[in-house]
């Protein structure tokens, strides 16, 4: 056999590594045989080599000894040991590059070696830039050995030219890229390709991350070969790539990209062939909701509704003939009619062209896209609502493949409220319904809608937005919408107790453990604020986890990404309901050291701030958010009481001054418990100017008109003047008004706040040293002994009369 110029290199090559090697210049040696693999890199001669010079570096690396047990023995024990170490440590650049050598030129057969592939290359930077190398030098090769190697292999080699760090040339890493996109689209138009999800998957990536890079490649084979990989029967991981492909690629593509894809759709339609029809409706239905106005003004273009129903007509005589109904064009059709629905121009067309061959569909007896049907008559026909949900009821019950789309077109149906009772007054349909949930995650969105259209409370409106409402009716001549009493308060909250009744809030929880979907996760929390809503509701919520699922949904939101309003939604949703369950519940029944009450203050701390995207402040998730805080600080462990005042004790004491009675009051009843924590404390009794207008803020407050805020004010200062350090601030107030306050609580018509008066006075008199001479005589030169013989005059309460008492003959 004659040797090419590649041989005579690569003798040379190994020549000189010969020569390295014995002068011990290791690095020269790894440089030179990396230029040898990238010429023939399973040669027996290279991999020799490497050996060779992993010896002389001074240690077989380990992971590289038990690589070449696992491909001696082919032992999946010794394979997985490899595999972890490769993921754990980094091994050295000869290290690297005999490993991977050693992957070139082993057995395909081996069970593992997709996986080893694919793990060293995807931890292991060395291999990373030989690989990147060889893209440069023979990007066909690579490209081939990694995609016919494994899954694995072929998604790290795919994002070596995605990896900024691997690449010294920018102008290279393009054209990697380019190759790489070729290669993947080139491959794709093959007949019979294996694992094509692989090779969307790498498109998809591309066009997601570094998109400019190929945007001068999109043409219409690239769209003929993604656009065609929608159709709906392929693999759903296929599709849901190509989803993603074409989602970027229409990005990327603008307005070149949007005549290409109507190209597709309508050569297809042309064709009339259901193969072709299949395709047609399969991409037009996948880019509905991408580009909604796009594939509304093409489907809208005249004579494509027109010419659908006879095609589908046709189908259907078919089988009236004796011939067989292509049932996948049928189904290709319905999904197109579905996801239309989206555009009002859209619906308006199909429920003219459409329904009758809907209602013929979703009326056939041994039918398998009558749910299908009528979720499509759910979303265009109004005036037909009973007749297509009692429909969708027979198909929830029958739990079969269908079921899903069934409980869709519920999700369309019980907007209307005489559906929601409907579906609240029939026990074996939600039993359906909540057992979809937790058991099937395809129908879990559909399910979600349901429930949160049956929940939904009305939205609160002041007197001046409800006049707003009124004056834009008229003035586009309308008659102001008349309330459903189907959605009043009463009914809501039945069909809320319903759920409860029928373990919904178990089915959240297991729906939650399932998807990580923002928008099923907010439709959860949804559901639970308002079955939380009513008080009687909260215990059984409470038992049934929803305590811990709210904590869970917190703690995962709190890591991602909160520009979002869906983001926002969740977050404060969560922390609402949370403080419902908080403000009815025993939280020593709740909380453990699995679980600590901790959790909960830092959820609950969120709703003190304003809502950033809300125009108008709604203050009762604060009110609340106040009165489990409250609760969480009357518990004996003193961890909660003591974050709630390290995090958010300036906010408390803004919402000390709100006009609003309410949140005034729960303020105040917050700081009343939170004075058992002694940070609380030197809050107001540590000598700073902070303290002292923080303790005047506190007296002012004793003297309130609202009772309540005004009996939480004496509470607090009742086990403030405990502290002798707190005598001190109280004595030390301007004009002696400490101690003038404290007297009025005295004086208080209210028999709680006379005791609460009462006790602050001995508190001052029973002060050690100077402070209870000084209290003494400051409370005898201000009349006290007078006020509080009137205090008891007036009272048969034994305690007051024990403390009075006993007080007087201290004054005495």
């Amino acid at each position: 056999m004659s040797r090419t110029p590649d041989d005579d290199k690569l003798a040379t090559l190994l020549a000189q590594v010969d020569e390295a090697i014995e002068l011990k210049q290791l690095a020269k040696a790894a440089d030179l045989l990396r230029e040898a693999s990238q010429i023939k890199a399973d040669d027996v001669e290279v991999k020799k080599r490497w050996l060779k010079l992993q010896n002389q570096e001074g240690a077989v690396d380990g992971a590289a000894k038990v690589l070449q047990r696992y491909l001696e023995s082919g032992k999946d024990e010794d394979g997985h040991k490899v595999i972890q170490a490769l993921e754990h440590i980094r091994l050295s650049p000869v290290a690297a590059n005999a490993a991977y050598d050693l992957l070139l030129g082993a057995d395909k057969k081996l069970g593992l070696l997709d996986e080893l592939t694919g793990t060293l290359l995807g931890r292991q930077f060395e291999v990373q830039k030989r690989v990147a190398a060889a893209l440069v030098s023979n990007a066909t090769e690579v490209f081939e050995r990694m995609f016919h190697t494994g899954t694995e292999s072929f998604k790290a080699f795919a994002g070596v030219p995605l990896d900024n760090a691997v690449w010294s040339s920018k102008e290279a890493q393009v054209a990697a890229q380019q190759d790489v996109f070729r290669l993947c689209i080139a491959t794709l138009m093959e007949a019979g390709v294996e694992r094509p999800e692989s090779l969307m998957r790498a498109i998809a990536r591309q066009l997601a991350i570094q998109p400019d890079s190929v945007a001068c490649l999109i043409d219409e084979d690239v769209f003929d070969v993604i656009l065609a990989d929608l159709d709906i029967r392929l693999d759903s991981t296929l599709r849901s790539q190509a989803m993603l492909s074409t989602s970027k690629l229409l990005e990327v593509s603008q307005q070149a990209g949007e005549t290409l894809f109507a190209e597709f759709v309508t050569v297809r339609v042309a064709k009339q062939t259901n193969d072709d029809l299949i395709r047609a409706f399969s991409a037009a239905a996948a880019v509905f909701p991408i580009l909604p106005a796009v594939a509304a003004k093409l489907f809208m273009t005249d004579g494509f509704v027109q010419q659908l129903v006879p095609n589908l007509e046709r189908n259907s005589d078919a089988a009236v003939a004796g011939k067989r109904k292509s049932k996948t064009l049928e189904q290709a059709a319905l999904e197109l009619l579905s996801a239309a629905c989206i555009d009002k121009a859209c619906r308006g067309a199909i429920e003219r062209y459409c329904t009758h061959w809907l209602l013929g569909l979703s009326d056939e007896r041994e039918g398998v896209h009558k749910a299908l049907a009528a979720l499509v008559l759910a979303k265009v026909s109004e005036h037909s609502v009973d007749e297509v949900t009692e429909k969708l009821f027979v198909l929830v019950l029958q739990e079969d493949a269908e079921s899903s789309q069934a409980i869709e077109g519920l999700a369309y149906t019980s907007l209307q409220p005489k559906i929601k009772e409907t579906i609240a007054s029939n026990r074996p349909l939600l039993q359906s319904l909540v057992a979809a949930l937790k058991d099937r995650p395809a129908s879990a969105f559909g399910t979600l809608t349901v429930f949160c259209n049956m929940t939904a409370y009305r939205q609160t409106q002041s007197e001046e937005t409800k006049k707003m409402s009124q004056i834009k009716a008229y003035a586009n001549s309308m008659k102001p919408t008349t309330e459903d009493p189907l959605d009043g308060e009463k009914r809501v909250t039945a069909r809320c107790k319903k759920l409860l009744d029928h373990d919904a809030v178990p089915a959240l929880v297991a729906c939650c453990k399932q998807t990580r979907s923002p928008t099923s996760i907010a439709l959860v929390v949804r559901v639970l604020l308002a079955v939380a809503k009513e008080q009687k509701h909260r215990v059984k919520m409470a038992q049934q986890g929803a305590v811990r699922l709210l904590l869970q949904i917190h703690n995962r939101t709190a890591t991602t990404d909160k520009s979002t309003s869906e983001a926002a939604l969740i977050e404060r949703g969560a922390a609402h309901c949370l403080a419902r369950l908080l403000i009815s519940v025993n939280p020593a029944h709740v909380f453990s050291s699995g679980l600590p009450a901790t959790s909960a203050v830092s959820a609950l701390v969120l709703l003190l701030l304003d809502d950033s995207g809300s125009e108008q402040r709604d203050l009762l998730p604060t009110f609340e958010a106040l009165l489990a805080l409250t609760n969480l600080a009357s518990m004996e462990d003193p961890t909660a009481r003591e974050l709630i005042v390290r995090s958010s004790f300036e906010k408390i004491e803004d919402l000390l001054f709100s006009p609003n009675t309410l949140v005034q009051r729960a303020s105040v009843e917050l700081v009343c418990n939170l004075m058992a924590s002694p940070s609380c404390v030197a809050k107001f009794a540590d000598g700073s100017k902070d303290a002292q207008r923080r303790m005047q803020i506190l007296l002012a407050l004793s003297d309130v008109e609202d009772l309540a805020a005004r009996r939480a004010a004496g509470g607090a200062l009742a086990m403030l003047t405990e502290w002798d350090a707190a005598v001190d601030a109280v004595l030390g107030a301007k004009e002696g008004k400490g101690v003038k306050s404290v007297l009025v609580m005295c004086q208080d018509d209210n028999e709680e706040m006379k005791h609460r008066g009462l006790v602050c006075v001995t508190n001052l008199v029973n002060a050690p040293d100077e402070a209870g001479i000084k209290a003494m005589a400051t409370i005898k030169e201000l009349g006290g002994m007078e006020i509080v013989r009137e205090a008891l005059k007036g009272t048969r309460n034994p305690d007051i009369l024990k403390i009075g008492v006993e007080l007087l003959k201290k004054l005495g």
